[in-house]
């Protein structure tokens, strides 16, 4: 995605850019309502010289190192899913509105699903590298 769209959409779902060169730092506070405590997660992005950028999920971290409360990792893990669905391009449903008791919501994350599927190992499969298959559901 191109810099100036991801910083566009990043900013309309309340992310503040805080640092940028060709590294951008975004901050949102999560609120813990039982507190009234804002925890300030920060999310990096980083521009290539193709002027392509990557947001790095998994970088992705409260400031400060201090405890942050379950809830809190909670709604941020939420806030991330949905920031992760808008960059990737998905026009899925927000969480409130998934169905979750369905495995796939479309034809598209069927076939996606079909896909990750084909390369998942049999129980037998993974009996014979010693490993222990999931229980029967």
């Amino acid at each position: 995605m191109d810099k100036i769209t991801l910083h566009r959409q990043l900013t309309d779902l309340g992310l503040e850019r805080i640092e940028y060169l060709e590294k951008s730092v975004y901050r949102i506070d999560i609120y813990n309502g039982a507190t009234s405590v804002a925890y300030p997660l920060t999310l990096k992005t980083l521009t290539s010289e193709h002027g392509n950028t990557t947001v790095h999920f998994h970088d992705a971290d409260f400031e400060g190192n201090t405890f942050v409360p379950l809830q809190v990792r909670r709604a941020a893990l939420d806030k991330l899913i949905e920031l992760e669905q808008l960059c990737n391009g998905s026009t899925g449903k927000s969480l409130e509105d998934a169905n979750n008791g369905s495995m796939a919501q479309d034809i598209g994350e069927m076939k996606k699903l079909g896909n990750e599927m084909k390369h998942m190992k049999t129980n037998s499969e993974l009996l014979e590298i010693d490993l222990i298959p999931d229980p029967i559901q």
